[in-house]
């Protein structure tokens, strides 16, 4: 049954389903009834932007009643503009549209990646029939003025309450037409759990209580053993009181036993993760860092190179992944936790932006993005001594100035 607004939504937590070795992860982020595991869901692993596109948009075309979006990017381009086209015609249909629009990323993402702006793109989602609320609108004194680094990273889409997306694509020709990345299609208990995490901004930015669309989840006891995949949506923000993400990575490095597994296209951790990994390193823990050769941002790539050496000296492993760039944010840890979201492995993410992951508790999917993990690093180039030697005077200079403003980054 769909919830209305002002309903109550009931979730049965799954903590005791999970083995008993990761309970306590999963009771250390069940911070409010939105982070609480639960069991019943299906999910796809998506791992390519055509077949996130195809699906994407056969579920919009398929709405019936609400299609909502909280994206980071929203692109002026080709592919942004086929989701814009299908949003405004299920508008005409009858269908109520949301979207959550972060100006300042986008303009600047529009910039750097050679975008025009100033076309009125956003402005005519509105002229649509597109409800659009602005995160971070440039004529509002908010965080940007003094910290710019506190965005809405997160990419969450909602089909009539019973689909879910979430992950590290937006919608962009990037992630549906380019690079490789990662997102969930997923269906079951967990989709109101992502839905009470979109609505947390949606209802922030309302203009009055009218505009609010309280639904509230209730924990009603423990789930029973029952089939589908244990899930446990977790956000990140100025909306919650710790840092999750990085609060779950110390756990993983500090509990593994075999092996946890970073894949991400930003690597530049804080302190306190650095030395979760030389930990994990130092138990025996095979940590590896999966990386691209380099980044869609190469102005930055001697910041993420600036800690490269570092965890190379205490035993970490590091992979450069050859083109094309791959935007997955995933971690993988002992053959059962699978996570995937929005998170970067750098401290913009893990310390300032607004992000969303989910975790998997589910042997055959982690065994299944092990296997893919494996033949992804089979053309892989092994950060080795022989790469540190090879950088020059120019590359040692830039790294040490982005070690000095790395608390920026």
């Amino acid at each position: 049954m769909l919830a209305t607004p002002s309903d109550t939504v009931a979730v049965m937590d799954a903590t005791q389903l999970i083995r008993p070795e990761y309970q306590g992860l999963a009771r250390k982020l069940a911070i409010s009834p939105a982070f609480v595991p639960t069991v019943g869901n299906e999910f796809e692993l998506i791992r390519s932007g055509p077949r996130y596109g195809e699906l994407l948009f056969s579920d919009f075309r398929a709405a019936t009643k609400l299609i909502e979006l909280e994206l980071f990017l929203f692109g002026n381009d080709p592919d942004g503009e086929r989701a814009r086209d299908i949003l405004f015609e299920r508008v005409t249909d009858g269908v109520e549209v949301r979207y959550t629009h972060d100006s300042f990323g986008n303009f600047f993402d529009s910039i750097f990646d050679g975008r025009k702006v100033f076309t009125g793109f956003y402005t005519n989602l509105s002229r649509g029939g597109i409800e659009v609320r602005n995160f971070s609108p440039f004529t509002r004194i908010d965080p940007t003025l003094c910290n710019p680094t506190w965005r809405n990273h997160r990419k969450i889409n909602i089909i009539d309450k019973r689909i879910a997306y979430t992950g590290g694509m937006n919608v962009t020709v990037g992630s549906i037409s380019g690079w490789g990345d990662a997102m969930l299609r997923i269906t079951g208990p967990a989709v109101q759990s992502l839905r009470s995490v979109l609505l947390l901004n949606w209802n922030d930015l309302a203009r009055c209580k009218s505009e609010r669309d309280n639904m509230t989840l209730r924990v009603e006891g423990e789930a029973p053993d029952t089939d589908g995949a244990i899930l446990q949506v977790v956000a990140d923000g100025a909306d919650q009181p710790a840092f999750m993400a990085e609060e779950a990575i110390i756990w993983m490095l500090d509990h593994a036993l075999k092996y946890v597994w970073f894949e991400t296209p930003y690597f530049l951790p804080d302190r306190p993760i650095i030395k979760a990994l030389a930990r994990a390193v130092a138990r025996g823990v095979d940590v590896s860092v999966i990386l691209p050769t380099e980044s869609d941002l190469p102005a930055l790539d001697p910041a993420y190179r600036s800690c490269l050496e570092e965890c190379f000296r205490c035993g970490v492993k590091i992979f450069y992944r050859k083109p094309p760039f791959n935007h997955s944010k995933t971690v993988l840890c002992d053959d059962y936790l699978l996570s995937v979201g929005s998170t970067n492995l750098d401290k913009i993410s893990l310390r300032s932006l607004y992000e969303v992951n989910v975790y998997i508790y589910d042997e055959e999917s982690a065994l299944r993005h092990r296997a893919y993990l494996e033949d992804s690093l089979d053309s892989a180039i092994v950060f080795d001594q022989a790469v540190i030697d090879s950088w020059d005077s120019k590359e040692r200079f830039l790294q040490f100035v982005f070690r000095i403003v790395s608390p920026y980054l």
